[in-house]
């Protein structure tokens, strides 16, 4: 059934207690009192309470041969009516290993349509700024589940998660959101290809069980969310012409696969298929305002982009700050870990104790080639009162990009360790702009629980 607070309302007290209740549950869960004024946008909202999908508001993938968009389907897989129905008050789409099915010619990014089948639903209607937030738990399988968003010259893909990625289990923790520029000419080799993203490690496979996810798109500025928790904003002016959402757009909701990722075979797909359940799919919106900005929490780590060198940080092997004679994508200084020697950049930090923290970082491998030659630096944090696997992320592109990692403390913890390194592959990595702040919401926690 579907996943709601139920009250039994005994007199005029508890009545008004479920009333609020409701109205609260129907509130972003980033602002669950509706400080800022949302109402919710019903022609591309719905809590799929009915037993079928509700046609006067999404167009189904497939059926009657219409494909919005054109996209039929990231081949090998196919998009199919079938794959999408409701059931006990939740959209289903079901990727299923059909052989049989009748699939369409030609191929897709050179992959036939075969084998498998999936699903996919976009809105009718379409909107421009607001607030996006879907309720749901991801296919947990080795493909990729979706949230997305489609306009004029612009795509904004809230999340794309892998149930299961066996190359690097890191991948199924992974909350990946990612700008992509169709407003380029189509000779133009960027045409398509993402602009801007943003990786955050969270502490959980995300594929285990059901979390709410949400952004907020303004005019000006992007804030991403998971659970209520505020854990990245950017703003248009710093990624200039990376921005892409000038447009209204339409809502996706689908399965896909991604084969040159990770390609499922038979025996990653049950018999009844794979489902991506949701909950809920919910856009509000507001008068704008010019009082709201994106501010985050303060960054606590000083020295954080080595312009007094490597104050304040221990290192071991090559490490090097390099001053004025290289310079990140920023304009500003940072540290060079050398070729030959485990190297690794790192400092103790303070921190609170039953406490959520986002530690990031911008780094790059100038050696990798981006074909056959890949080389990799790492970001992690340790000792922070958690048991099990220490949280760290992988860097491999030969530009400057940042990642990030999500993860709360312990009862009894009040320092961590955090670092990046070279110590898997003895390379040359470079990183900068390290970054730590509290996540500062409190009527929620980041434990994976």
């Amino acid at each position: 059934m579907k996943r709601k607070n139920k009250l039994i309302v005994l007199g005029a007290f508890l009545a008004t207690s479920l009333s609020t209740s409701a109205v609260m549950a129907q509130n972003p869960a980033s602002d669950p009192e509706n400080k800022l004024g949302w109402t919710l946008n019903k022609e591309v909202s719905d809590e799929f309470e009915g037993n079928q999908i509700d046609k006067d508001k999404w167009i189904v993938q497939g059926e009657n041969d219409h494909y919005e968009n054109n996209f039929k389907g990231r081949a090998p897989s196919q998009f199919a009516p079938h794959a999408v129905s409701v059931r006990d008050g939740q959209l289903v789409i079901t990727t299923r290993w059909e052989p049989d099915f009748n699939f369409i010619s030609g191929k897709h990014k050179g992959y036939k349509f075969e084998n498998i089948t999936t699903g996919a639903i976009i809105t009718k209607k379409k909107f421009k700024t607001g607030y996006m937030e879907i309720k749901c738990k991801p296919a947990d399988a080795p493909l990729s589940s979706a949230f997305w968003f489609t306009g004029k010259g612009g795509e904004l893909d809230l999340f794309e998660i892998f149930g299961k990625y066996p190359k690097d289990k890191h991948v199924e923790k992974l909350y990946h959101t990612s700008f992509h520029d169709w407003g380029k000419d189509r000779k133009d080799p960027l045409w398509g290809k993402t602009s801007w993203d943003n990786k955050t490690q969270m502490p959980f496979r995300l594929a285990s069980d059901y979390h709410v996810y949400g952004c907020e798109w303004s005019e000006d500025f992007l804030k991403l969310y998971i659970d209520g928790k505020l854990i990245r904003c950017v703003t248009k002016e710093e990624l200039g012409d990376k921005w892409v959402m000038h447009n209204e757009q339409k809502v996706w909701v689908d399965n896909e696969v991604f084969p040159w990722k990770v390609n499922p075979k038979k025996e990653d797909i049950t018999e009844k298929g794979v489902e991506f359940l949701v909950d809920y799919v919910r856009v509000w919106q507001r008068k704008p305002s010019s009082d709201l900005t994106c501010e985050m929490p303060v960054n606590v780590l000083e020295n954080n982009d080595f312009d007094n060198g490597l104050e304040g940080w221990d290192v071991e092997g090559k490490v090097k700050a390099i001053d004025g004679k290289g310079k990140n994508e920023a304009g500003k200084n940072y540290v060079k870990l050398g070729a030959g020697k485990e190297s690794t950049i790192s400092r103790t930090v303070k921190l609170k104790p039953n406490t959520t923290y986002i530690l990031a970082a911008s780094a790059r491998a100038p050696m990798t080639n981006m074909d056959n030659i890949w080389q990799n630096g790492w970001l992690g944090v340790k000792a922070f009162g958690k048991k099990g696997q220490q949280p760290i992320i992988k860097f491999f592109k030969n530009t400057w990009y940042r990642q990030s990692i999500c993860f709360t403390t312990g009862d009894f913890a009040n320092q961590t360790y955090i670092y990046f390194t070279n110590k898997w592959q003895k390379k040359e990595v470079h990183v900068d702009s390290f970054e730590l702040i509290e996540v500062t919401t409190d009527h929620l926690s980041l434990d994976g629980k």
